[in-house]
């Protein structure tokens, strides 16, 4: 396979990943769910950590300070997280799940529950391994050239 062939089916596979990743979120969200995929593995990390700090969040999901700060403030408003002050050092923010956050993440994991239940009815074992091994392999490879990039 030439150069281009190869630049083509990169390009196929990255397109490919945008599609089935968005209509994976969309079929694990229900409609009454006013929050982002990102937001529940956001109360799942918290829900697994117990408390965690801004920086904690912002190392996890490789995300700014800055990003915290608004993904943070939307989650208190809506009353699924709470924010403390270090007993230690009032500077940190201490951030964990409120009652309301633990009640919509054991909703959101019910239902996600019963969604990947119908989606592995459908699915052939043999195929979700290889696409499980090719997934692993592109992110050794990717983890190796994050590491080390590529210079010409």
């Amino acid at each position: 396979m030439d150069q281009d062939q190869n630049l083509k089916l990169v390009e196929e596979t990255e397109l490919l990943f945008r599609r089935v990743w968005k209509k994976y979120q969309n079929f694990l969200m229900f409609a009454s769910c006013e929050l982002s995929m990102q937001q529940m593995m956001f109360l799942k990390l918290l829900e697994q950590k117990g408390t965690c700090t801004p920086s904690d969040i912002a190392q996890q999901f490789e995300i700014t300070l800055g990003a915290v700060t608004s993904f943070v403030d939307r989650l208190h408003k809506l009353g699924l997280i709470m924010r403390t002050r270090s007993e230690e050092d009032r500077r940190v923010v201490l951030i964990q799940l409120s009652p309301q956050g633990e009640d919509a993440l054991l909703t959101f994991e019910r239902e996600r529950k019963k969604k990947l239940s119908c989606l592995m009815q459908r699915l052939d074992p043999l195929h979700l391994n290889k696409l499980n091994t090719a997934l692993e392999q592109l992110n050794s490879v990717l983890a190796e050239l994050e590491a080390n990039p590529f210079t010409e």
